[in-house]
């Protein structure tokens, strides 16, 4: 990767693996259920300062995936996706899961992928893999708006040994990244009598609506919805997905969120701007590009060479690991290349607010 005036808003993911604790904490945290491997990063450690951290990992076992210490919550609201990875079928998750809201333990049950909005304060989980249907497994993303992994546990089920673990882990975090966690006095019970199936919470859970970019191939709504991101005069590129997934606020229960998920295949320019232009382009608000592999037996390997440049200057950066670019509000970035694709990859923008705007600069 090329040094210059924006490298450090490039951020490898290996920077940060996963929370200290959930690395040498809690016995809680390794559960069956839980990441067999997982990214991290958050805004005080690795995103500048961003009010923001998120997760990235691949999922393949069955169960609670971290038992006897859910429900919990945190000070930030945030957007929970489930993801599969068949890069023919955006719509396929290859799981069952289960998840829990509210302290009335309320159960919503999907099979699709789908993000569960999570206000700030709202008790919830347990999460729980019921099924995995893909040999290889599913994705799973955390996008919180907040610098820190915080959180408050409030199960039933937590042992004093395993409180005084995830205290010490806490206190160790200096060897890797931070996860600040407490105990709440009140504490939850969970078990299956415990569990309520009623409806109140049904809004909190969404699947994931893609729609496509080859135009021979959109509905009148579909349609719609490709003439509102496409209004600036943006041109899809032979590079960009097929299909992609577009949530804003309005999608996200009022979060001040945006994002998109697809997956990538071909090599080239993935848009070029209006007229002429490169396709480079400004944000008034905060935004985080995240490249990410599909092969769940290596998260450090992304399967393609990418091309992005950075500010008026043109700055060009090439990676072909799993990587985040930071776009602070007004520093213009993009064309992004594919300059080359051996193994499908995917893709997430994770937008500070709840409308998406650009306006090109070249």
């Amino acid at each position: 990767m090329a040094k210059g005036k924006y490298e450090h808003l490039l951020k490898p993911l290996n920077i940060a693996a996963v929370p200290q604790m959930m690395r040498d904490g809690a016995d809680s945290f390794k559960n069956t259920g839980n990441a067999d491997s997982i990214y991290w990063l958050n805004g005080k450690e690795h995103l500048e300062g961003l009010p923001l951290n998120f997760s990235w990992g691949f999922y393949t076992g069955l169960g609670n995936w971290h038992p006897g210490m859910d429900p919990h919550i945190h000070p930030y609201p945030e957007a929970l996706v489930w993801v599969g990875l068949d890069p023919d079928n955006v719509e396929y998750l290859g799981a069952e899961i289960t998840y829990c809201l509210g302290e009335e333990l309320e159960a919503h049950t999907f099979d699709k992928p789908s993000v569960v909005i999570v206000p700030a304060g709202m008790p919830h989980c347990p999460s729980i893999t019921q099924d995995v249907t893909n040999p290889i497994g599913y994705s799973f993303m955390i996008f919180s708006l907040g610098a820190e992994p915080t959180t408050t546990w409030m199960g039933d089920g937590m042992t004093d040994e395993q409180i005084e673990q995830m205290r010490q882990a806490q206190a160790e975090g200096s060897r890797g990244p931070s996860m600040v966690s407490s105990f709440s006095e009140k504490r939850i019970k969970v078990t299956p009598e415990t569990l309520t199936y009623g409806h109140k919470y049904d809004h909190f859970v969404k699947p994931l609506k893609p729609f496509s970019t080859s135009l021979d191939k959109l509905t009148p709504e579909e349609r719609a919805r490709y003439e509102k991101v496409t209004s600036d005069g943006m041109k899809v590129g032979p590079g960009n997905t097929d299909n992609l997934v577009w949530m804003y606020g309005k999608d996200l229960e009022g979060l001040e969120l945006n994002f998109t998920w697809g997956f990538y295949k071909s090599p080239g320019v993935w848009h070029r701007g209006p007229g002429d232009s490169d396709g480079a382009h400004v944000h008034p608000t905060d935004e985080v590009l995240v490249f990410v592999g599909t092969d769940p037996s290596d998260i450090d390997y992304l399967g393609a060479e990418i091309s992005i440049d950075m500010g008026k200057e043109h700055e060009r950066y090439i990676f072909d690991k799993p990587t985040a670019v930071i776009c602070p509000r007004g520093v213009p970035h993009n064309p992004v290349i594919a300059r080359y694709v051996d193994k499908p990859y995917a893709f997430f923008v994770i937008g500070l607010s709840g409308e998406h705007k650009t306006t090109y600069v070249d």
